[in-house]
């Protein structure tokens, strides 16, 4: 039985842990096993001080950002989860700085693929900073590219804290919000507040990639990673169309069990020329003729292998990306058992 998650994320200071208290106001009175897991940029738990006495188990986290400097103990606490409480649902409060991508491909490590469900990804925006936090001008690229994907990757987007701002910078929030991601419902609150059958019924807003108008079929997606012509890398650069398919989707991800052994150099090859819309792709693995299994890790245009000693895990691969043709990948996938 696989358990629901819930990832709750948004930057500093947006709401997120006061959202997380109504939640678990209502969830108290449910009979499901829940479990928290919260992460805070520093040695002090702050926020984790407020969520005792729900009666809940609460995982803390601290001195650094799940999506990065310790990626290893989500994954491990998420093991010790499952096999010491097995929940019903684990709702995970990111950090302010985290971007989402990266804690998605967290939390489907191999060894958990079947074993977690990601219900859906809930973004709070303050509304009163959100254009400001935005602009390139007042905030370095890297923080601009945290708040849009902490946008871009939800499936449900609260706009909070509007009473602390006009009407009209609300609206310019709005169209902003809709515009880095037209699919995610969106519902101003003030102080987080929210029906949380709402939250509970979030579901995943993936949408197909464009069609073809001859074809009526998906655009394909360029292959080869990090192959990117000057005058599109200078586009790019200044927020114009580049000559790479466009995607109008959001973060999903599917997994295959391997049946056998394959071919270390085809499947090597295999990983390079995934499609740039696959941002993640990991497992582990065999190949002809030798007795070890193989770690394997798909990075932007990063190919890891190592041998791992531990043969507990199943031979199983996890994509993470947009917009991604499962047949087409699979069909790939498959050629390297000859």
């Amino acid at each position: 039985m696989s358990a629901e998650v819930y990832l709750l994320t948004g930057y500093l200071g947006s709401g997120k842990t006061t959202l997380l208290q109504q939640w678990l106001t209502h969830l108290r009175i449910t009979d499901q096993k829940v479990v928290v897991l919260m992460n805070e940029m520093g040695e002090e738990d702050i926020d984790g001080e407020q969520l005792q006495g729900f009666g809940f188990p609460v995982k803390k986290m601290l001195d650094g950002c799940i999506c990065c400097s310790i990626k290893g103990e989500l994954t491990e606490g998420l093991k010790d989860i499952m096999n010491a409480i097995a929940p019903d649902r684990i709702l995970i409060e990111t950090t302010g700085v985290a971007d989402p991508l990266d804690v998605i491909d967290t939390i489907t490590h191999p060894e958990l693929y079947d074993r977690l469900e990601l219900k859906g990804t809930i973004s709070v925006v303050d509304a009163s900073r959100f254009l400001d936090l935005n602009s390139r001008f007042s905030s370095t690229g890297t923080l601009v590219k945290t708040i849009r994907n902490q946008v871009r990757y939800a499936d449900l987007l609260l706009l909070n804290k509007t009473d602390l701002t006009s009407p009209d910078v609300i609206e310019r929030v709005r169209q902003k919000l809709s515009e880095i991601n037209p699919t995610a419902p969106i519902h101003a609150t003030v102080q987080a507040e929210i029906e949380v059958s709402r939250l509970l019924s979030v579901k995943r807003t993936v949408r197909e990639r464009p069609l073809d108008n001859e074809t009526n079929r998906p655009i394909a997606v360029q292959k080869s990673i990090g192959r990117m012509s000057t005058m599109d890398r200078l586009k790019q650069s200044l927020g114009l169309k580049t000559s790479q398919p466009s995607l109008y989707n959001s973060i999903e991800t599917f997994s295959y069990v391997f049946t056998g052994p394959v071919d270390a150099k085809k499947f090597e090859d295999f990983l390079y020329d995934l499609p740039k819309n696959v941002y993640r792709a990991k497992g582990y693995v065999q190949f002809h003729g030798k007795p070890e299994l193989i770690s394997f890790q798909h990075t932007d245009n990063q190919v890891l292998l190592f041998p791992f000693e531990n043969f507990g895990p199943k031979m199983v691969a996890v994509f993470i990306g947009e917009g991604m043709d499962r047949e087409i990948i699979l069909n790939d996938l498959k050629k390297c058992y000859g």
